[in-house]
């Protein structure tokens, strides 16, 4: 099994935007504190559906242990008035009811996205929010409501402001170590085990990208999916019987996403290989990669190139360590990348951030045409260019 949810749980980022954040409410906490009984609502959210639905169970068993006065409805097929009406209907033996709704949130969100006029969708945020204050008004004191979004990734904001005190609960992976030692926990939960090596070549095949941290911009996050990688754990965990769970059987067996071809077209790209670069950038697109993200993927690995080419041979560890926020893995990449020409890419660095000005100034309009720009550059760019101006 995999660990208590309890610790993967993150709310503070969202404690000083909504009322109250907290991984697990105490049934008991407000009487506790003289407060009487209280109407409570409960946002439960992603990215990581396995550990939202977690959070869902744990929150529910808390408030109703035997599960009697606990109700399940689908958001989807469920109107607000529906849950308005599952809500109210009294408990039985005067315990508190719990009522989880899933992805009611979300389908009104799309609904609302559906490409109507501008004076549509205004109307239509208008009735949802008439609608969400309705629901908000009809859960009696001691009911609990617990909405079940694992698609959204943050507090929409006009139910921070139709809900004070919501307790918000974000289903947040763990990442780096923590995430190594959750493979870890989860191998053993599988009746198997697997080393600290293994486990961190596991995640880096799924997810080499984001495995370690978020990224900058949160729309080129690709977080790990707990679920996807319990499955893949109990699958090796069967292949490997009696023995641990190898890097062998990881590499037989697991099989590399879409990330593995980006880090061809990195390569590619850095050595200037206009033929493979471009090869592998379109089965990049054609897999449904943004060009935004790989563009941006490309100028880092530059400037990371441009760091490493600077440091002069020093050692791939060393020059992580100095970096402080960079894998040793990614420098020691890069720098083989970049071996053939090690002073390379301190001349390409110009070109690189001409195209990037470009884009961003509005000379180029489209992330795909900087892409294809970069890539031809790298592949054209001799060292006399950086000593003629700008190409």
């Amino acid at each position: 099994m995999a660990p208590t949810c309890e610790s993967r749980f993150k709310a503070p980022g969202h404690t000083a935007q909504a009322g109250e954040a907290a991984p697990f409410p105490r049934r008991a906490s407000a009487r506790s504190r003289g407060q009487g009984l209280q109407r409570v609502i409960y946002l439960v959210h992603g990215p990581d559906r396995l550990l939202a639905r977690e959070a869902v169970l744990a929150t529910a068993a808390e408030i109703d242990p035997s599960g009697s006065n606990t109700s399940w409805l689908d958001g989807r097929e469920t109107s607000f008035a529906g849950v308005a009406s599952a809500v109210g209907v009294a408990s039985f033996f005067d315990s508190p009811r719990v009522v989880v709704v899933t992805d009611l949130l979300i389908r009104a969100s799309r609904e609302s996205e559906s490409g109507e006029s501008i004076s549509g969708v205004e109307e239509r945020t208008g009735r949802g929010r008439a609608e969400l204050d309705t629901l908000v008004s009809a859960v009696p004191e001691s009911h609990h409501l617990i909405l079940f979004e694992p698609s959204l990734t943050s507090v929409p904001p006009m139910l921070k402001t139709a809900v004070p005190g919501l307790k918000i609960i974000a289903g947040e992976p763990p990442r780096g170590p923590t995430l190594i030692a959750w493979i870890e926990a989860t191998a053993l939960g599988a009746g198997s085990r697997i080393d600290r090596h293994s486990a961190q070549r596991l995640a880096e095949t799924l997810y080499p990208q984001t495995w370690h941290r978020k990224p900058g911009n949160p729309r080129y996050d690709r977080p790990p999916d707990l679920a996807l990688l319990k499955a893949e754990i109990e699958k090796l965990a069967l292949a490997a019987h009696p023995g641990p769970i190898t890097v062998d059987h990881i590499a037989l067996l697991t099989p590399s996403g879409p990330d593995q071809r980006v880090f061809r077209f990195l390569d590619a790209a850095l050595m200037g290989d206009l033929r493979s670069g471009l090869d592998e950038l379109e089965r990049l697109v054609a897999a449904g990669e943004e060009p935004a993200m790989l563009l941006a993927q490309l100028l880092g690995q530059m400037e990371l190139a441009t760091v490493a080419a600077a440091a002069g041979g020093k050692n791939p560890d060393a020059v992580a360590r100095d970096l402080g926020s960079v894998a040793p893995g990614r420098v020691s990449s890069v720098m083989a990348a970049t071996r053939p020409e090690p002073r390379r890419p301190l001349h390409t660095a110009g070109a690189a951030a001409r195209i990037d000005r470009n884009l961003k100034t509005g000379r180029v309009r489209k992330p795909e045409d900087a892409l294809r720009d970069l890539v031809l550059a790298l592949a054209t760019f001799t060292p006399d260019q950086s000593r003629g101006g700008s190409m």
